[in-house]
C-alpha cells in the first residue's frame, strides 16, 4: 500500500513536470512576443510624439508673428450716482493683409470708442473698417504698423478636417504672451437648438478664456482652419468660423463696413422619403422674387445652391451664405424625376437686420 502511494505520488509529479516543461516554451515566447510588441509600440508613440511636438512648434514659429491683442475701450456716461468711466474688452485678433487689417471678434471691437492693438509690447491705434454681428466678425485696421509682422492667409476654399483631427489655436489670454492651445475637432453644426446659424459652424473642444476671444485655429499643418466666434460652456468647448466663410466676410467688410446677406425669396419644407431620406421642396415662391424669375416652381425639390448639397433645411442658410449680391447662383432642382440646371441672381435681404454679436 505504501508504496502504490509513493508510485501515485512520483506518477502526478512527473505529469506536472511534463506540463511544466511543455508550458514554459509556449510562456516564453508569448513574454518575448509581448517585449516586442510594447517595445514597438513605445518607440511608435514616441515618434509620434516627437512628429506631433514638431507640428506644434512649426505652427507657433510660422504664425506667432501676425497674432495681437486687442484692447476696445468704451466711454460710459456719468450718472448722478458715479462719474463717467472707461470699460475695456479684450481680445485677441491677427493681421490678415500687410496694410495693417486685423480681423477680432465684432463682440470686442463693435461699438468701442478707441480700439488699440497690442503687439510685441507696443500699443498701436486702430480703426473699425466694418463689423458683422452675425458671425461676430470685425474688421480693423491699425493706423501705424509695426516694421515687421506677420500675416494669416485666408483661403477661399479649405477642405474640412476629419472629425477628431488636433487642432491648435493661438491666442492672447489674460496679460501672458501668444499662447497655443492643443484641441480636437469635434464636428460641424448649422443650428443649436432652435437657433439656425447664418452659416456652418465648426465645433472644436478648444475652451474660450479671458482674452483668447477671436483667436485663430490651424490644423497641424498650420493651415488657418477658422476662427473662434462663440463660446460652448457646457462642453468647455467653442464654435469657430471656418475660414472659407471668414474669408467672404472680411472682403465684404472691406468693401462696405459689412456682411451682406443674400435673399432668394422662396419658403421651403422638408420631407422624409419611405426609404428614410431628407428632402427640401419648394413650398411657396415670393412674387417677383429671385427664384421665381429663376425659373423655380412650387413643388421643385432643392438638390444644391452653390455646389452645396441641399438635404434639410438647416442646410440652406450654408448656401445661401456662399451666394453674392446681384450675381448668379447655380441652383439644381428636380422637377417630375428630371434634373434642372438653373441659376437665381440673390439679392440684398429687405428684412435683413443686424443681431447682437455673440460673445
Amino acid at each position: 500500500m505504501y508504496f502504490q502511494y509513493r508510485r501515485n505520488i512520483s506518477a502526478i509529479k512527473e505529469y506536472f513536470l511534463s506540463m511544466l516543461r511543455a508550458v514554459l516554451p509556449i510562456r516564453f515566447v508569448y513574454i518575448l512576443a509581448l517585449s516586442v510588441c510594447v517595445s514597438f509600440s513605445t518607440n511608435g508613440l514616441h515618434a509620434f510624439d516627437a512628429q506631433f511636438q514638431e507640428a506644434i512648434y512649426s505652427v507657433v514659429q510660422k504664425h506667432e508673428s501676425a497674432i495681437v491683442r486687442v484692447k476696445a475701450a468704451f466711454r460710459q456716461e456719468p450718472t448722478e450716482d458715479k462719474p463717467s468711466q472707461i470699460n475695456l474688452r479684450v481680445g485677441t485678433g491677427f493681421f490678415v493683409s500687410q496694410e495693417g487689417h486685423v480681423l477680432v471678434n465684432a463682440s470686442r471691437a463693435l461699438g468701442a470708442d478707441r480700439i488699440g492693438v497690442e503687439y510685441r509690447g507696443q500699443v498701436y491705434p486702430a480703426e473699425a473698417i466694418g463689423h458683422d454681428t452675425l458671425t461676430n466678425i470685425s474688421l480693423i485696421r491699425l493706423l501705424k504698423t509695426p516694421e515687421d509682422f506677420g500675416i494669416v492667409p485666408l483661403a477661399l476654399e479649405q477642405p474640412m478636417l476629419p472629425l477628431g483631427s488636433f487642432v491648435i489655436s493661438l491666442a492672447c489670454p489674460l496679460d501672458f504672451a501668444v499662447s497655443p492651445n492643443l484641441g480636437i475637432f469635434t464636428g460641424v453644426d448649422k443650428k443649436l437648438g432652435d437657433r439656425i446659424f447664418p452659416t456652418a459652424y465648426y465645433r472644436t473642444s478648444l475652451p474660450i478664456g479671458s482674452g483668447q476671444g477671436g483667436c485663430p485655429i490651424f490644423d497641424r499643418h498650420g493651415q488657418l482652419i477658422g476662427m473662434t466666434i462663440a463660446s460652448i460652456p457646457e462642453m468647455n468647448g467653442s464654435y469657430a468660423l471656418p475660414v472659407s466663410a471668414l474669408a467672404r466676410v472680411k472682403e465684404d467688410l472691406l468693401a462696405s463696413g459689412r456682411s451682406l446677406r443674400g435673399w432668394i425669396g422662396l419658403e421651403v419644407k422638408e420631407n422624409i422619403s419611405n426609404t428614410g431620406e431628407h428632402n427640401v421642396f419648394v413650398s411657396e415662391l415670393i412674387v417677383d422674387g429671385p427664384a421665381k424669375e429663376g425659373g423655380l416652381k412650387e413643388g421643385d425639390q432643392i438638390l444644391s445652391i452653390c455646389d452645396v448639397p441641399i438635404h434639410h433645411i438647416t442646410d440652406l442658410p450654408t448656401a445661401i451664405f456662399k451666394t453674392h449680391i446681384n450675381q448668379l447662383a447655380p441652383i439644381v432642382v428636380r422637377r417630375k424625376d428630371k434634373e434642372l440646371n438653373l441659376s437665381i441672381k440673390a439679392v440684398l435681404n429687405p428684412s435683413f437686420v443686424e443681431a447682437e454679436p455673440a460673445e
